[in-house]
């Protein structure tokens, strides 16, 4: 407990109340359970959200305030269901620590979701249950969760995010923005002090997807040792397997609120709801702002550039996206494509290294040049009135005609005249000899 206490104590005060809300004022409650509402919300802009702290004051936040900082939250962010979230009873850890209302609230602010979850295991806080944000019908929002919990005066409540849920098409960056959320009860309204019976919180982060990207280069055949040269003009689609095994492709309408839609489709390249993806002059089929969250999705070649052919391979380029942007250990985990890592664009943009490496690079090769055919079915003649010319008598007549390739060609051209005319003449006979 002593280490706990420590930690604790050394975190420096900066205080954020979108960590937790403190305590106004020591009076007694007037009340025995209080309800708690978590407003999730995730920034719309993946890309370089603003680091903008809103100060929690237990109230909502109406949509027609004139506060700057209101307006910055709402505006920017958009409520996400779906996000769960663990609470415990951290009563007995705020009474052991000694620590003023503000530092321990603070100091939790400031802890990951990892260093927050440690704590709780190791000093075996009372595990309260879970809620899960959803559509709440009260407020007509998304991303709410409420749970009643007992309002004694000194209560502590913590309130940790888990995983999104598996079902969603996006996934949360749980490790930027998510802070633990610590309550310590009562709580009063800032403007006429009277105890809240409902208090309002409002946790965000930011959304966790990628957007990959590849070259796509030719060469004559795959023994072709040469680094070959980009492709322009072949085109591509994107599409994942459902929970059915079925495949789905990414849909052309626009994102809404970070998630994409999916279609199933028989011909995907002429379907006008499937997204098209087309090599440019570098050879790079880029996803621009197509964000991806974390799963196993795959490039499928629909139509080849002139000259290139699509192959097996073509049709199923691989791409996978690891769950967060660092493992525990800190090591950053790069997107995959055709199991080559990617360089992490930067601003939106493909950065300059992934240009001179040419990196993720996947190859088409060239059409192959067709071969004459022998127009002798089987190394026979063409059939004339039905009879076919018997091979060895051709063998037999090419065997006796002169060797010198002029003299060859026009006896074998008289022979065949010959032959036919025989062949003919034959038939007749036999049809004038069956009649009679």
């Amino acid at each position: 407990m002593r280490k706990i206490v420590n930690v604790l104590f050394s975190i420096t005060f900066l205080f954020s109340l979108v960590g937790g809300i403190l305590p106004q004022s020591v009076r007694a409650e007037t009340s025995e359970q209080i309800e708690i509402v978590l407003h999730k919300r995730i920034y719309r802009d993946v890309r370089a959200p603003e680091d903008h702290f809103y100060e929690n004051d237990g109230l909502t936040i109406k949509e027609d305030s004139k506060n700057p900082d209101d307006l910055a939250l709402i505006e920017k962010t958009v409520g996400l269901n779906g996000a769960n979230f663990e609470v415990f009873d951290a009563t007995k850890l705020y009474d052991q620590t000694n620590l003023t209302p503000e530092k321990f609230v603070a100091s939790f602010s400031k802890m990951s979701r990892k260093e927050a979850k440690k704590i709780a295991h190791e000093e075996n806080l009372q595990h309260i249950g879970k809620i899960t944000t959803q559509t709440d019908s009260k407020l007509q929002k998304e991303g709410i969760a409420r749970i009643q919990l007992p309002s004694q005066k000194g209560k502590a409540y913590l309130f940790i995010e888990t995983k999104l849920n598996e079902n969603k098409q996006l996934n949360v960056d749980l490790d930027k923005k998510a802070a633990p959320l610590m309550v310590l009860l009562p709580q009063y309204h800032p403007i006429n002090q009277e105890v809240l019976k409902e208090i309002h919180l409002y946790p965000k982060n930011v959304g966790y997807v990628r957007d990959p990207y590849f070259f796509k280069y030719g060469k004559n055949s795959a023994s072709d040792l040469t680094e070959g040269k980009p492709v322009t003009g072949a085109k591509f689609v994107i599409f994942q397997y459902d929970k059915n095994k079925q495949k789905i492709y990414l849909d052309m309408s626009p994102v809404h609120d970070l998630q994409n839609s999916w279609v199933t489709s028989s011909d995907p390249l002429n379907d006008t709801r499937v997204d098209k993806f087309i090599s440019d002059q570098d050879g790079l089929v880029n996803t621009g702002e197509r964000f991806l969250p974390s799963g196993t999705y795959y490039f499928e070649e629909v139509q080849a550039a002139p000259g290139y052919r699509i192959d097996a391979a073509a049709k199923k380029v691989k791409v996978e996206i690891p769950e967060a942007w660092y493992d525990d250990d800190g090591n950053f985990q790069p997107v995959k494509v055709n199991g080559q890592e990617m360089d992490e664009l930067i601003s939106g943009k493909v950065p300059e290294s992934a240009y001179q490496k040419k990196e993720p690079r996947v190859y088409n090769y060239q059409t192959k040049t067709s071969v004459p055919q022998d127009p002798r079915p089987n190394g026979r003649l063409p059939q004339t009135l039905g009879t076919m010319v018997p091979a060895d008598l051709v063998k037999t007549l090419r065997q006796r005609l002169p060797q010198t390739n002029e003299g060859k060609s026009l006896l074998f051209v008289f022979g065949l005249v010959l032959i036919f005319a025989v062949i003919s003449v034959w038939r007749k006979f036999i049809i004038h000899k069956i009649g009679r």
